[in-house]
Formats: structure tokens, C-alpha cells, sequence
């Protein structure tokens, strides 16, 4: 039987990324599930035998099946916990059907630039706190990002950044408080300080300003911060040269290990404690790819990706939808001032619901984020 009936948009958008999708099948307990994409046609699903033609072979609990079409966890997700197993063919070539298995299981559709509509706006745009709600707000729906100059002061980011200096000195890697990766001379380097409003009564404060409040409840005004969970108030620390690990985050949907179902749509904040730009490190989004998935290699299957970075200045605010496609690229220069990133992060009430204090997806991969970064 046909599983979901896709739209021309979407069928459209399945040939021009995957136009060879091979069938897939999974085991899920003692059951087999085949699906096949028929061009023209769309999703197929069939039970029985496993399809001869099915290049992968996966095999997981009832369990992780449901969390799997619930949008509650990803592929990815399934993957780094072991729960799924592979009788045939591996995780690389079971990837291709992440997006469209979101599809057919929640209807969230594909991303195709050629079905987003950009036309009348600049794209560099930036705003000041003096811009209305509504002009910050229509720009942030329809781009899924948004940048707002001179939010805080020259003496509130020098004071910010006395407090980053203090917490990442008591940070040690595996304190479950901090995320680190392996710098180019073999040596531990810290990357990434979360929670620090638990530790932080300054950045406690910040985390419930009246200026983050309103730029993260634009898009919604029921969302609130996490500040025990989630990863709370996260600081991004850039980390020269070449590492392994995650201190240069690729292409990535922040529910890319799953939870759209739960905490989507949700807004980072952004405060920026350093000026960014290529040199040292700056925020990279692919302008109106919120609400939709996307596949691995995208960028490689579409020629007319629209891609824009954003270049800020200390006191500066990032503001983001969190499942817009973007990435925190390696610095280009050689100097010593690396961009520092202070994320607030909002969510909907129905987050609290199912996720308790320390028990995100983030904070059980934070100690993996080589096996994680292989994955990339």
C-alpha cells in the first residue's frame, strides 16, 4: 500500500535528491517492513519477506521503531545507541531515507530551494532593538534566522566574558558540564561550556533578560528557557586549528538526533560575546530550510543552495529557529581571538513534558563527539 501520498512538490523533490533510492527494509521484532520509492507514484510499504532488491537491512526494537516514526528519535539517533543493527548494508546507505521516512511517518516535507520563497528580501539584512516585533518577526519566519546589533554593552560583555573565564577554568573533561575536543597538537581543549545559568548567577540573569525574552518569544510567545535541561544557558568556545571532535559543527538541524516532535519549533539566542566572522569562526544558515528535513549531502545535490553568514560584532544577538540548516564553521585565520557564543535557548511548554533535568540527546552524546563528528 502507499504509505503517505506526496505531493508533485515532494515527489519532484525526492528525484532531484535521491533519483536512485534503493528499497530498504526493517526488522522490527520478528516483523519485516519493506518500502520502496515508485516515481510518479511515492512511498510504498509491504510486510513480508525482506525485499531482494533492499540494499539495507536494519533491524530494531518495537520500541525504537515508534520513537523512529513519532519523530521522537532519528536514524542518526538510533545509530550512535546501538539500536539498531545492520543485516545488510550500513548506516551510510540507510541515510538516504531519514528524510523521507520523516515524510511519510509526520509529513514534514523535503527541503527544496526551489519551493522556498526568499523573493524581496535581503537576505544581510540586520536589525536594531529600535525595529518593531513584527518587521523582526516576518523576517525570522520566513529566513528561520535573524541578527540584532548592539543588544548589550561594551561593560556587559566584558563582564560576560570574566564569567566565561571563571567557569571554563574549573571545567575538566567529563564533568557533564562542559564538552571538549582533541586540538591539532593531540592536547584536550574545551569547547563548549552548558548550564552555566546553574553555576552563574550573572548569567542567570542574562538568561532571563528582558532583551532575550522578547527576541526568543517572536516566534512564539510561549516559549521559555530550558535552563536544567536542554543543555540550559551554552557557551560556545571556539577552538584553533584542526580538531577532532565538535568544536566545528557541520551542516545540522538541532533536532537532527531527534525530538521534533517534542520541542520544535524552538529559537536560540545568541549573544555574542566576541565580534564573528570568517576569520574566527561564524554562524552559517541555509536561508528558509526551517521546518523541513534534509538529506546527507544536500549541498552536494542542489546548485542553487542560497547560504549566508553571519558577521557580528560583541553585543550582537543571534536569533534562530532551531531546526533552520546551519553550521559553525572552522576559523579560516591563524590569530588568537576565536568567536565566544552565549546560547539561550526557548522552547514550548510541551518539552517539559517529556524531557526531565540532564536527560537531553545532547547530554548523552557530550562525551562522544568524535564517534559523533565521524558521522558527519
Amino acid at each position: 500500500m502507499v504509505l503517505h501520498e506526496l505531493t508533485e512538490a515532494d515527489l519532484a523533490a525526492v528525484m532531484r535528491v535521491t533519483p536512485e533510492l534503493a528499497p530498504v527494509a526493517f526488522r522490527v521484532g520478528t516483523a519485516v517492513t519493506n518500502y520502496r520509492f515508485v516515481p510518479g507514484e511515492g512511498v510504498v510499504e509491504d510486510d513480508g519477506p525482506v525485499d531482494a532488491a533492499a540494499n539495507v537491512v536494519a533491524s530494531l526494537s518495537p520500541e525504537a521503531w515508534v520513537d523512529l516514526t513519532t519523530q521522537v528519535r532519528t536514524l542518526v539517533n538510533l545509530h550512535l545507541a546501538d539500536e539498531l543493527t545492520y543485516e545488510r548494508g550500513g548506516f551510510n546507505q540507510l541515510a538516504d531515507w531519514g528524510p523521507l521516512l520523516t515524510l511519510v511517518h509526520a509529513g514534514v516535507p523535503l527541503y527544496d530551494p526551489g519551493r522556498v520563497d526568499l523573493s524581496g528580501i535581503d537576505l544581510t539584512r540586520s536589525f536594531t532593538l529600535d525595529d518593531s516585533d513584527d518587521e523582526m518577526r516576518d523576517f525570522l519566519e520566513r529566513t528561520g534566522y535573524l541578527h540584532v546589533r548592539g543588544v548589550f554593552s561594551t561593560h556587559e560583555i566584558a563582564a560576560l566574558n570574566a564569567e566565561v573565564d571563571r567557569l571554563a577554568a574549573l571545567a575538566t573533561r567529563n564533568d557533564n558540564e562542559s564538552w571538549w575536543v582533541t586540538d591539532e597538537d593531540g592536547n584536550d581543549a574545551l569547547c563548549r561550556l552548558v548550564y552555566a545559568g546553574l553555576r552563574s548567577d550573572l548569567i542567570n540573569e542574562v538568561e532571563y533578560d528582558a532583551r532575550v525574552a522578547r527576541l526568543g518569544t517572536l516566534l512564539r510567545a510561549d516559549l521559555k528557557p530550558s535552563h536544567d535541561r536542554m543543555e540550559g544557558v551554552a557557551i560556545l568556545l571556539k577552538v584553533p586549528g584542526k580538531t577532532q571532535g565538535l568544536s566545528n559543527i557541520p551542516w545540522h538541524q538541532d533536532c537532527g538526533m531527534g525530538g521534533h516532535a517534542i520541542y520544535c519549533p524552538s529559537v536560540g539566542v545568541g549573544i555574542q560575546l566576541t565580534g564573528s566572522n570568517a576569520e574566527v569562526g561564524n554562524i552559517t544558515f541555509v536561508p528558509g530550510s526551517h521546518g523541513q528535513s534534509l538529506h546527507n549531502g544536500w549541498r552536494q545535490r542542489f546548485a542553487d543552495v542560497p547560504v549566508v553568514a553571519i558577521d557580528t560584532e560583541p553585543g550582537d544577538v543571534t536569533v534562530h529557529i532551531k531546526d533552520v540548516m546551519h553550521a559553525s564553521p572552522a576559523p579560516t585565520g591563524t590569530g588568537d581571538n576565536w568567536r565566544r557564543t552565549m546560547y539561550v535557548s526557548h522552547f514550548p511548554p510541551s518539552m517539559w513534558d517529556h524531557i526531565g533535568a540532564g536527560q537531553a540527546f545532547n547530554d548523552l552524546v557530550r562525551n562522544r563527539t568524535e564517534e559523533v563528528a565521524a558521522l558527519q
